[in-house]
């Protein structure tokens, strides 16, 4: 058990947002999270999964979204004006959320844990447990950020996924009591999240502790601190902040270059692209593509298939370290310099179960998940 600070908290965000593969939410909206639950006094205390009640009851609570077209959003806008955009009112969605599925379940959870690494989506769980006086739960169910809620550690280790609540941003509550498999459960969140603007909360996949221990990655909270520490002390110190990522992450360096294109296209409830880097300092003369649906999910070097998901393709800014973000407008990040970093994706997904949910095939691509380390 460790009651985190507001440092660690920010080297949470920092080390998420890298993780995070250009999405899992934004650092903004988890850094508003945190300062409301310090002006609140609420406590952070971190406690790892074998140290919690095995019989106690958990959930998977997070945002499911991304873009929509221009069409859509016009469609929703006679909505927005009976919104209330304040903090206190996101933060009633959440609770709604769980508290719906509770109600459904006829059961309370003595957690709250994260559907993957993220800035914001990360801080979401953590802050709701805080809230409510319960342990956080070090840990999250993927590893990296990823765009579909199907694509989770609990899918792979058979937990189902309903019933699960949703909550949209105008306070409408669903429940799904029952789905076909998680793909479908997928579709349907997804169409209500687009016909809600592009986004909106879920609370899902209720089981026991000890069950959760076979569908998420222990610890993964605290990585992310030990990560974006290594990082901020880098840059305190003057020293090279890629290098510390390097060393804390067990990562890769995979190319550096600049930014010749980053096309971002909003649609269906995500934000698809790619990323075009012409290659520098040692990588002169050669070139990395990067596709992305939210987040980075397969890479090409010079036209031939590189590092691909599950693994971790994790692209920031050369000299900070910063990692940068898909949720931004075409163009934003043209003319960077930037280095593309790469992870080995958690076991759980390296195998057989795993490799056929979340490889490149699964986005209709036919390149083999090829192991880069």
């Amino acid at each position: 058990m460790k009651v985190l600070g507001r440092v660690e908290l920010e080297d949470y965000i920092e080390g998420a947002n890298i993780l995070g593969c250009g999405g899992g939410g934004s650092p903004e909206s988890g850094r508003a999270l945190v300062e409301e639950a310090f002006e609140k006094g609420y406590r952070f205390v971190l406690e790892d999964p074998a140290e919690l009640p095995q019989e106690g009851l958990l959930c998977i609570v997070g945002g499911v979204g991304g873009g929509v077209p221009r069409e859509l959003m016009e469609r929703v806008q006679p909505y927005l004006g009976r919104l209330r955009g304040t903090r206190e009112e996101r933060f009633n969605r959440m609770r709604r959320a769980v508290e719906t599925l509770s109600d459904q379940v006829g059961e309370g959870f003595c957690s709250y844990i994260a559907s993957e690494t993220g800035p914001g989506n990360g801080v979401i769980p953590l802050y709701l447990a805080a809230s409510e006086g319960k342990p956080c739960i070090d840990g999250d169910c993927c590893g990296r950020a990823k765009p579909e809620i199907a694509l989770s550690l609990t899918h792979v280790a058979g937990i189902p996924i309903t019933p699960l609540a949703m909550v949209t941003p105008f306070g409408e509550t669903l429940i799904l009591k029952n789905a076909v498999d998680d793909y479908r459960a997928e579709d349907l969140c997804r169409y209500i999240a687009v016909a809600s603007g592009g986004g909106i909360t879920v609370a899902r996949c209720p089981a026991k502790v000890k069950e959760y221990r076979r569908g998420m990655v222990p610890n993964q909270v605290s990585r992310c601190i030990a990560i974006g520490q290594a990082v901020r002390t880098a840059r305190e110190r003057g020293e090279d902040p890629i290098e510390a990522f390097i060393k804390a992450a067990g990562a890769k360096k995979l190319f550096e270059g600049v930014v010749l294109e980053h096309s971002v296209e909003k649609k269906e409830g995500f934000n698809w692209g790619n990323w075009k880097i012409r290659g520098s300092e040692g990588y002169e003369g050669h070139s990395l593509k990067v596709w992305f649906k939210n987040e980075h999910l397969i890479s090409w070097l010079d036209e031939e298939p590189y590092v691909v998901c599950p693994d971790l393709i994790c692209i920031v800014e050369s000299e900070t370290c910063y990692g940068l973000s898909n949720f931004v407008e075409s163009g934003e990040n043209k003319g960077k310099k930037v280095t593309v970093l790469g992870i080995k994706a958690y076991e759980g997904w390296r195998t057989k179960r795993g490799i056929e949910m979340f490889s490149p095939k699964h986005f209709g691509y036919n390149i083999e998940y090829i192991e880069s380390w």
